[in-house]
Formats: C-alpha cells, sequence, structure tokens
C-alpha cells in the first residue's frame, strides 16, 4: 500500500499585486491537472490581502498525493517547471498524511479551505498527540458545509497541519484560510480514508537480534 502526501508552496507576491493575474493563469491551466496520475487533489488556494484576516497576497496551491511516483513526476520535469518559470523556486513544504475524512459536503464544489498548523510538544507522545489530533480533525469535518479534510505531520519540525476544504466560509479556528480558484481531484476517490498508520505487528517487533523480542533499532 501507497503512502499518502500532502504537499504546498507559497508564493508571496506584492502587496499592490494584480491578483486578477492569478485568477487567470488558473482559469488557462488549472484544467492541465484534472488527469493527473497520483494526483488525489490540487487546491488551487489563494490568500489576498484584507480578506478572510489576510495581511498578505499569495497564492498557495496544496496537494494530496496518493502515490509517491505522482508526485516526483510533477516535481521533477513536470507542470512544476511552469511554476520555477514564473516565480523561482518556491520551497515546497511536504508532510507524511495521517488521516483523511469527508465531510457532509462532500460531493459539493469546494469554494474555501483551511489551514491549522500546531507543533506537538517535546515532553508529548506524538502517538496519543496525533490520535487525538484525528479525532479533532473529524470533530472539525462535522460541521455544515465541510467538504474533505487532511491531517499531516512533518517528522522533521515535528508540526501537524489540519488542512480542510470547505463548500462554503472557512471557520475562523482555521488561522489560515484561502479561496479555492480551481479543484483538480482526478484521483480523490483512491485516497485512502481514515486513519493512515497502524501498530506494528508482533512479527514485526520480534525482529532478528533482538532477544528479548522488542523492536529492534535501525
Amino acid at each position: 500500500m501507497y503512502g499518502m502526501h500532502a504537499m504546498q508552496y507559497e508564493i508571496t507576491l506584492p502587496a499592490g499585486y494584480d491578483m486578477g493575474i492569478i485568477r487567470e493563469r488558473v482559469a488557462t491551466r488549472g484544467h492541465l491537472l484534472d488527469d493527473f496520475g497520483g494526483l488525489g487533489l490540487k487546491v488551487y488556494g489563494i490568500r489576498e490581502r484584507g480578506v478572510d484576516g489576510s495581511t498578505l497576497n499569495q497564492y498557495s496551491p496544496f496537494y494530496l498525493w496518493h502515490d509517491e511516483a505522482g508526485m516526483n513526476a510533477f516535481l521533477f520535469g513536470g507542470p512544476f517547471s511552469g511554476i520555477v518559470e514564473s516565480f523561482g523556486r518556491p520551497a515546497v513544504q511536504h508532510w507524511t498524511v495521517l488521516g483523511f475524512e469527508e465531510g457532509p459536503a462532500f460531493g459539493t464544489p469546494a469554494v474555501a479551505a483551511g489551514k491549522h498548523v500546531v507543533p506537538i510538544p517535546d515532553e508529548t507522545d506524538p502517538v496519543a498527540f496525533l490520535g487525538e489530533a484525528l479525532d479533532g480533525l473529524r470533530e472539525h469535518l462535522r460541521r455544515d458545509g465541510a467538504h474533505s479534510g487532511a491531517l499531516a505531520v512533518d517528522p522533521r519540525t515535528w508540526q501537524v497541519i489540519r488542512y480542510s476544504l470547505w463548500a462554503g466560509e472557512a471557520p475562523e479556528s482555521d488561522e489560515v484560510r484561502y479561496r479555492i480558484l480551481h479543484l483538480s481531484s482526478p484521483h480523490l476517490a483512491e485516497l485512502r480514508r481514515g486513519r493512515q498508520w497502524d501498530q506494528p505487528s508482533s512479527a514485526a517487533n520480534s525482529a532478528p537480534g533482538s532477544a528479548s523480542g522488542a523492536p529492534a533499532g535501525h
């Protein structure tokens, strides 16, 4: 089974930038990923200064990949080259997806998105923290207008993100909110629902080299 991955890059634009340029870009190019292999969904999200509490203009696409091959094909020699040509090469944030859930508005057009980021405290058991965060995602998506959402973690920084799509306004509990200009979702049905990590099996824990049967170090 392939692991799911989330990805986002943020292109911050000048305060006086005409966001109509981004709207036109998405209107003319957004459909090009509507059948891209391995792509669960791409949110063509923007933030506009003075809208939804934003203090800046930003083009912020967000992706959910159901396998690494599609993500790699996009980044290395694929459509990402168009971003590089237009804006330079942005840093690409990348997370391991730990949960994906549908909301009551799944199947209707998503027009907004929200992101909530929280660090896992050093003294906290990450497994317990992530379990509670997944419960929080499910609770978040019980609201009217919730389309779907993902929970993901960056194990380099131990930051957890909750990214959710909405058929109406994204809630203010999502500190960062986006307007969706287009949604490409060629393999949305292939995104695994629910919890994305499992406890290791007893066979895996009884690895060779561990006389006691405890997990072998790696």
